[in-house]
């Protein structure tokens, strides 16, 4: 498993940008301190906090 991004915080209702590099959506491995959603774009993943009163910490792996 490949390290992408590792203890990234995001901030109260902001996001994250992946660029795909040729990874697609199954392969991401995300974990998170609190909500988030992932949405696929032309170019990058993009993970957004759903926390409503927080920031959360992201990692994001790769299974290749």
């Amino acid at each position: 498993m490949k390290t992408i991004i590792e203890k990234k915080v995001v901030p109260l209702a902001r996001m994250m940008f992946i660029e795909k590099e040729g990874l697609t959506r199954e392969q991401l491995v995300i974990e998170a301190t609190g909500p988030y959603s992932l949405e696929e774009k032309d170019d990058c993943f993009v993970v957004r906090n759903d926390d409503c009163c927080k920031s959360i910490m992201v990692t994001v792996k790769a299974s290749i």
